[in-house]
């Protein structure tokens, strides 16, 4: 007998990290990954024609707002399921994703096994976080962001006007490993962008 598999897309631009998942999610008979993105322009243009059963969605996309777009697909296409899958463990981020309709929210060190279960029960209409992310969320938001030395020393240089390239030679990081530190810290203080970041930063004197 023929084992159905789920219609899976993913929408992701850490391409190896997509390549690897998506042989391993290719030879589980779970599901099958048909397209995969590595921005929400493309997504979106393809998801006029053609709809997966499940969309997988980093939420750290270089190319606009992922929260708006959520909200785009959600309206447009309520059949389709959305899986959040991020780095991101803050409370603020999840609790805002899952408050814009999303169906789950996976963090990317979940094995394959926790996210195929998650694809199977998104699929089947149920809304599903892992349990590490509903631990988060029953702790609710702490009173206390925790944040790493490299974080602190992108801060600091943000703080003095740095630029993405400047602080890239100083620290001795990629330009595309400060933007995504950067990116990661205004989730983590729910900035908006990052002039808000380090006002709030400066304001608090967090630095």
């Amino acid at each position: 007998m023929k084992t159905y598999r789920i219609d899976v897309n993913i929408v992701d631009d850490h391409v190896m990290f997509v390549e690897g998942l998506t042989e391993l999610i290719n030879h589980s008979g779970t599901a099958h990954i048909s397209r995969t993105f590595t921005a929400l322009d493309a997504c979106r243009q393809t998801l006029r024609d053609r709809r997966p059963d499940v969309l997988l969605l980093d939420i750290s996309m270089p190319d606009g707002d992922t929260l708006e777009f959520c909200r785009e697909l959600l309206a447009n296409y309520p059949r389709m399921r959305i899986i959040v899958l991020s780095y991101h463990s803050e409370y603020t981020v999840i609790q805002r994703m899952l408050k814009c309709g999303v169906h789950g929210y996976v963090l990317k060190d979940a094995s394959v096994e926790v996210l195929l279960e998650a694809i199977q029960r998104v699929y089947q209409g149920e809304n599903y976080v892992t349990p590490d992310v509903d631990d988060i969320l029953k702790r609710g938001r702490s009173t206390e962001v925790s944040i790493s030395e490299v974080e602190k020393n992108i801060l600091r240089l943000l703080c003095e006007g740095r630029t993405n390239p400047e602080i890239a030679s100083e620290l001795y990081l990629s330009t595309e490993t400060v933007n995504w530190y950067r990116k990661r810290l205004l989730s983590k203080f729910n900035a908006k962008n990052t002039v808000c970041l380090v006002t709030y930063v400066m304001k608090e004197k967090l630095i």
